[in-house]
């Protein structure tokens, strides 16, 4: 039997990744998509979501803090919040990439929209409101939700572990659309490193449930998130890669309300927030963390008064999350080591000060500020444009690409998805433009 050669082959199933093999799968062309992990068959439980999270990257170092990384089908979407920020405005005046037209399209494809009024919840509406009395300019945020979808009432802390309600989009829909239209998708497959030819990349090595196995073709697109494309670049010989990279590190700042009022549990994650602060690096939204991990975080935040970490129901929670300086790296192991600087911390120290004041004017009880350990969130920078791979997304290696958080060349401080997306959609449309494909 002649051996079979893809027209592309797309590592990673998140929202780069997915984007790119779907406008590919469109054009007809033969995409071969390797996904490291499984299709969550339970979402929004503690047990269904064991096998999609990188378990190694929730034990923090001495040096440095918890990253949370999603490894399956549809990639970190699957514990994201959901939540569609365009893309920065800094990418096309300092870098000349434009991604405009494809968040654009994207927008209006997946008609992505605040949730109406009634839908945003009943503290999140109490935060917004304190915040804007004390003229911090939060409003409702656009969301990769579907409401129509929601098979019941959507919660802040089942979201983040794969949404139980269903009206939160993933990027394993873009997937399915593409195997829908002739793609080829392996699932459980974890890609070690490139095939090179000549210094021509011709696909890829990978460990599959049958053993290692090559999968060939014209073109690579590594869109494995910002540590695990840094990992495959680095057991490739691409020695610049992981050098350097952000987080976007992220504090919860909780308070439990004072009579009735429902906490944040029982609110949409980030429905409201605010980016008025931005120009600081700094970001704001109702959250929650998702109840299994609420009390440990709780208690870490505020020891003294551990018995807070069995209110949940009662706790008004905001996330500050905040652009953090280049620096760290990323290991061939997928290993990593972020010391937290100066920067992020004075960062992180000003916005959990205005969390306090908009907490205690919703009528959190003052004396029950708490406030959790640094974790980091979406990493990236780790194959920057300019010095890993090139505007068009190219590495140093004929034919391979990368896509997805990891060409980001400077600290995002926003959600990503939509970032990711439009980079898929702008790298498609250069390769079948210029018949690179």
């Amino acid at each position: 039997m002649a051996e079979k050669i893809y027209d592309a082959i797309v590592v990673g199933t998140g929202p780069g990744g997915a984007s790119v093999a779907l406008q590919l799968a469109k054009a007809k062309k033969k995409v071969c998509i390797l996904e490291r992990g499984p299709r969550v068959e339970k979402p929004g439980t503690v047990l269904g979501m064991l096998g999609a999270v990188d378990l190694m990257g929730l034990m923090p170092g001495l040096i440095s803090p918890m990253i949370v990384r999603g490894i399956a089908l549809g990639g970190s979407t699957l514990l994201y919040c959901g939540t569609a920020v365009y893309p920065p405005k800094w990418l096309k005046e300092k870098y000349g990439i434009a991604l405009e037209e494809y968040a654009d399209d994207t927008i209006e494809e997946l008609d992505l929209k605040p949730l109406p009024e009634n839908m945003l919840g009943e503290s999140a509406r109490l935060i917004m409101k304190s915040a804007n009395d004390l003229g911090y300019q939060w409003e409702p945020f656009r969301k990769f939700f579907k409401p129509e979808r929601a098979k019941k009432e959507c919660t802040g802390g089942s979201c983040m572990m794969g949404c139980s309600c269903g009206m939160k989009w993933t990027a394993g829909e873009y997937v399915d659309q593409a195997v829908s239209l002739g793609a080829e998708l392996f699932l459980k497959t974890r890609v070690d490193r490139i095939i090179r030819d000549n210094g021509t990349c011709i696909g890829v090595i990978a460990k599959t449930p049958e053993g290692e196995k090559q999968f060939k073709a014209k073109l690579t697109i590594i869109s494995a998130g910002g540590v695990g494309t840094p990992g495959i670049l680095l057991r490739s010989g691409i020695e610049d890669a992981g050098k350097k990279f952000f987080t976007d590190p992220v504090v919860m700042v909780y308070g439990i309300a004072k009579g009735n009022i429902k906490g944040t549990l029982y609110d949409p994650p980030m429905s409201v927030g605010s980016l008025a602060h931005y120009d600081e690096r700094i970001v704001f939204a109702n959250l929650t963390d998702p109840w299994l991990m609420f009390p440990a975080m709780m208690a870490l935040g505020r020891p003294t008064r551990f018995w807070q970490a069995f209110q949940l129901g009662r706790a008004l929670g905001i996330m500050v999350k905040v652009g953090d300086d280049m620096n760290g790296q990323i290991y061939k192991s997928e290993r990593f080591h972020k010391p937290m600087q100066k920067t992020e911390l004075d960062r992180l120290k000003k916005g959990t000060e205005i969390s306090i004041k908009i907490l205690t004017k919703a009528g959190a009880d003052p004396n029950s500020i708490a406030v959790t350990p640094i974790r980091l969130t979406h990493p990236g920078g780790t194959a920057r444009i300019g010095e890993v791979v090139n505007e068009n997304l190219e590495t140093g290696i004929k034919n391979l690409f990368c896509c997805d958080a990891s060409v980001i060349p400077e600290t995002l401080d926003l959600p990503v998805v939509l970032t990711a997306i439009s980079f898929g959609k702008r790298l498609a449309n250069y390769l079948l433009k210029n018949n690179r494909i």
